[in-house]
């Protein structure tokens, strides 16, 4: 069933960062059982005539006990076979497979299988296994063809491989100085900070028409005091596209709108129009309020990735600006010349605060 859903899943290709799986031959074939001949009967032999019954020979002595059978030798496993560097490989991490001496672990799917999209990395790794071996050795032998071709020898490839070597030791650094700073300690106390002790918020849920003149708004602000339904007036005459909708803003907060049009906003009460246009860069605005609402401050749950993210954030960047205080940095205009305010530090400046 797992399989049958992979296929589907999979169309035809499977792109997995730099591994795209071919996935209909290796996982998607069915093996047909072979047949086997069904084996000869013998037929029956032909009558034989009956003749005299001699007497029945002298019972044989008892056979003699067979020797003990020899000990079957385990069946080879690649583990078993196959030796890395004259270790027997450990079967923790099993080889599954050899492309001209070179082993391929298991762990190596397993990072391949990592990069999948979340549905597909959801299935058992037995429907995934197959596809995933299959361009595993793929891979390694184009890497050996391109090997005995010389081209890592190139001079494009080996900037190449220098730049992909830089970003592994960038993420590599920012891994153990930066990331392993984002605990979960570390985001229950940014919760703390920001949320736990923080009262309930106000908030409104608000319409508004826009017009691009005061008398044209001091018009509307006329037909909504005569009874004209403001939804309706928004959606022929704002020149907001939310007008479409009636001129629904949703609910907001205070510090989420600018401020002239937060004093006029907080200070009605559900179904009330704001006594006087107010003017911004856009235009004139007429208000009216619909609803208000207390909201309590969210869970940790709620908001916990949002706060891994700021942290990551953070830690990166306090991260870049310490390694930078160890390192000489000199900057360059465009063309190469040199800034005439360009200010050399150097790491026993940065670190000890001293000043040129």
């Amino acid at each position: 069933m797992a399989r049958r859903k992979l296929c589907r899943l999979f169309g035809q290709t499977l792109t997995i960062g730099w591994l795209t799986i071919a996935a209909a031959a290796p996982l998607c074939a069915q093996v047909a059982p072979s047949a086997r001949p069904a084996a000869a009967v013998p037929a029956a032999p032909p009558p034989v005539a009956a003749t005299p019954v001699a007497p029945p020979p002298a019972a044989p002595p008892p056979p003699a006990a067979p020797p003990p059978a020899a000990p079957q030798a385990p069946v080879a496993r690649a583990a078993d076979v196959l030796s890395v560097d004259g270790r027997t490989q450990i079967e923790a991490d099993p080889v599954v497979a050899s492309v001209d001496g070179h082993p391929i672990h298991l762990t190596d799917l397993g990072k391949a299988s990592d990069t999948l999209p979340e549905n597909l990395r959801a299935l058992p790794f037995d429907a995934l296994y197959p596809a995933l071996l299959e361009r595993m050795i793929d891979r390694q032998v184009l890497i050996m063809m391109a090997r005995r071709q010389g081209l890592d020898e190139n001079p494009d490839t080996k900037r190449d491989i220098a730049e992909a070597v830089d970003r592994v030791l960038e993420a590599a650094y920012l891994r153990r100085e930066a990331l392993s700073k984002v605990t979960d300690r570390a985001i229950q106390a940014r919760y703390d900070r920001e949320y736990a002790n923080r009262p309930a918020t106000e908030e409104v849920r608000a319409r508004h028409i826009l017009l691009p003149t005061e008398a044209e708004a001091n018009a509307v602000l006329a037909e909504l005091k005569q009874g004209a339904d403001f939804a309706t007036l928004a959606a022929a005459r704002s020149k907001d596209p939310d007008g479409r909708r009636g001129g629904d803003l949703g609910y907001f907060r205070r510090e989420q709108v600018w401020p002239d049009f937060a004093d006029v906003a907080f200070s009605l009460q559900p179904g009330q129009v704001g006594p006087r246009p107010i003017r911004n860069a856009f235009g004139w605005h007429v208000v009216k309020v619909d609803e208000r609402r207390l909201v309590a401050p969210p869970g940790l749950s709620d908001v916990r990735e949002s706060l891994r993210q700021a942290l990551i954030s953070q830690e990166i960047r306090q991260a870049v600006k310490l390694a930078r205080a160890q390192v000489p940095v000199h900057e360059f205009n465009v063309d190469g010349t040199v800034k005439l305010d360009d200010a050399v530090r150097t790491p026993n400046e940065s670190v000890g605060g001293g000043g040129r």
